[in-house]
């Protein structure tokens, strides 16, 4: 693998800690590389020196020269230009005619990864001229879909706020050769996509009243993503619903819409998709937060003078899921050391993309997501059926007493003998046949356990014996002497005796 020259490091390294890139520059520079692009001038500027620092440790040149580019072009005030065959961009441009029809586009791919092991970046281009002007569209990557190129022209969505509106983009497979992937390569899909806004890298966003029909079909799908949360709307797949054979069949993919303010600009493109179970294998086997560096952020914290530290519980168990952990990963950036299970984060991602720490609510983006060998140590040495494990402050692990966790009866003896105030059944009284049990408190200062030797007991109390035991008499204190009235007398039982000759 070739080296990085350093000196090019080094320059690098000096343009983005200059005073001459301002913070909204800065904040581009971190959306074109997929990290996060909020935070004063100082962090953003750290923080895309550290992601250098790990392109340069990765020794991969290409992502370097690709990091390199967006910087020096959003230098030099221009971020969006579009790049050579050599040196691609992290995210994909596409330029189109207003009304000219769409040719074949010309697509140019990196092998480098995207996001740490995810999809790989990619973009495609197409030029057309309509009155001089260029209109251009750029998402946000996704590690779950990779932009190879345009199908058809992008269509504005003139705003709308009182009558619905239509627009329309034709599709024959004729004019597409790449879309007969579609039929060898299921991973590859037909996806529409959506933005408020032609300017800057952009969130996929569809009117809010909204749906996509395709060949006067309906495409069940959600266009509004997670309520009050930009960024976690997905592009539809309209795949199946295209007939690609004949080739020359034209295809009508329509936006009806309605009640917007402002234009919205759609587009269609051909994607190709990564799976949950392929990303998840990426992380597995990608970065890692070493067990040392766990075991000595424990210590490190236990030795703080100023925190007082006690044992923690560790759960095996996904926040997410709720199952026993099988990849266990977090960010690299979270401090705790509870993981979430990478399957299962992935695949609420995919329903939704968020990109937050279960746990924390941190920032957790693909490319910064890692596995934690202390936990995976931990999840190979117990059994699983095991929920938890208590961690000492000296990062030492045990599994909770099993005696703690089976016996249930240990907390209410515990409790029982503990508590001076418990309530006793210990006054019966008969009064007109009718037998009465009041509740009182016990007298004595602590409980007697319940069961003790006979032979330590007085006779007629607690003794067992096999004669029948005597009658025992109660006293009700809480009724008036003078009203009392005395028991009625005991029946007689008369037991037949049979004589002799009845046998």
């Amino acid at each position: 693998m070739p080296e990085i020259p350093r000196a090019d490091v080094a320059s690098l390294v000096k343009v983005v800690q200059s005073t001459t890139l301002l913070n909204r520059q800065l904040s581009t520079i971190c959306q074109l590389n997929g990290l996060t692009s909020s935070g004063v001038k100082a962090s953003l500027q750290q923080r895309i020196v550290n992601y250098i620092q790990e392109i340069v440790n990765r020794k991969d040149l290409t992502r370097f020269r690709q990091i390199e580019q967006s910087i020096r072009n959003t230098k030099a005030g221009h971020p969006h230009t579009t790049p050579s065959t050599t040196t691609p961009k992290p995210a994909a441009m596409l330029d189109y005619t207003n009304n000219a029809p769409a040719q074949p586009a010309r697509s140019y791919f990196s092998g480098s990864n995207l996001n740490g092991g995810g999809a790989h970046s990619s973009l495609g281009h197409a030029v057309g001229y309509h009155g001089g002007s260029q209109m251009s569209l750029q998402f946000k990557p996704s590690p779950f879909y990779e932009i190879r190129r345009s199908v058809g022209p992008i269509r504005t969505c003139e705003a709308m706020s009182q009558h619905r509106n239509l627009v329309t983009i034709k599709i024959r497979a004729s004019e597409h050769a790449a879309l007969q992937q579609c039929i060898t390569d299921k991973s590859f899909r037909v996806m529409v996509f959506c933005a408020g806004d032609k300017n800057g890298i952009q969130d996929i966003a569809f009117p809010h009243q909204s749906e996509v029909k395709v060949n006067g079909g309906e495409i069940k799908a959600n266009l509004r993503g997670l309520k009050n949360k930009p960024g976690s709307t997905r592009p539809v797949d309209i795949t199946d619903a295209l007939r690609l054979k004949p080739s020359n069949y034209e295809n009508n993919v329509e936006l009806i819409y309605a009640l917007t303010t402002k234009p919205f600009y759609v587009a269609v493109y051909l994607c190709k998709t990564t799976s949950v179970q392929d990303l998840a294998a990426r992380i597995e086997h990608g970065k890692k937060i070493p067990k040392a560096s766990v075991i000595s952020e424990i210590r490190k914290e236990a030795a703080d003078t100023d925190i007082v530290t006690t044992s923690q519980v560790l759960s095996l168990k996904c926040p997410l899921s709720y199952m026993r952990l099988a990849i266990p990963c977090r960010s690299y950036v979270c401090k705790h050391i509870q993981c979430f299970d990478a399957t299962s984060y992935l695949q609420l991602q995919e329903q939704g993309p968020q990109w937050l720490c279960p746990i924390c609510n941190k920032s957790a983006t693909y490319d910064s997501l890692a596995i934690d060998e202390y936990v995976k140590d931990i999840l190979a040495n117990t059994s699983k059926d095991l929920e938890q494990v208590t961690i000492e402050p000296d990062a030492q692990w045990h599994a909770q007493s099993s005696v703690d966790d089976h016996n249930p009866y240990r907390g209410s003896q515990s409790a029982a003998l503990d508590d001076d105030d418990d309530l006793e059944i210990s006054e019966i009284s008969i009064v007109g046949g009718r037998k009465y049990e009041t509740p009182s408190r016990s007298l004595q200062g602590t409980a007697t356990p319940t069961t003790r030797d006979s032979s330590s007991m007085p006779r007629g109390l607690g003794s067992v014996s096999g004669k029948r035991p005597a009658p025992q008499e109660f006293v009700d204190l809480t009724l008036d002497s003078d009203d009392d009235d005395a028991p009625p007398p005991r029946k007689k039982q008369h037991l037949s005796v049979p004589e002799l000759g009845d046998y």
